[in-house]
């Protein structure tokens, strides 16, 4: 495995995968769930109920992230331990 240099370019790559992915997706699940708890009566829970299913979403988007492969390279987890 050759490491790459870290640089701009790969880093708004990252970057912009992780935010139109997470733009996307968290937007539609957010939409999604606020609707229905405004539907069931709590409109006022709406905005909490698209922040808590936002939240597993965007983990959610950080795996795909880091399982994607790029043009030119791809992101590693390594280990510290020898």
């Amino acid at each position: 495995m050759r490491e790459v240099e870290l640089n701009w370019e790969r880093a708004i790559k990252v970057w912009w995968s992780l935010v139109w992915r997470g733009v996307l997706f968290g937007g539609i699940a957010g939409f999604i769930a606020g609707f229905i708890v405004g539907f069931l009566g709590a409109p006022n829970l709406g905005g909490l109920a698209g922040l808590v299913v936002g939240i597993p979403i965007g983990m959610w988007v950080v795996k795909i992230i880091l399982a994607k492969s790029y043009s030119d390279f791809r992101l590693t987890l390594v280990s510290l331990d020898d």
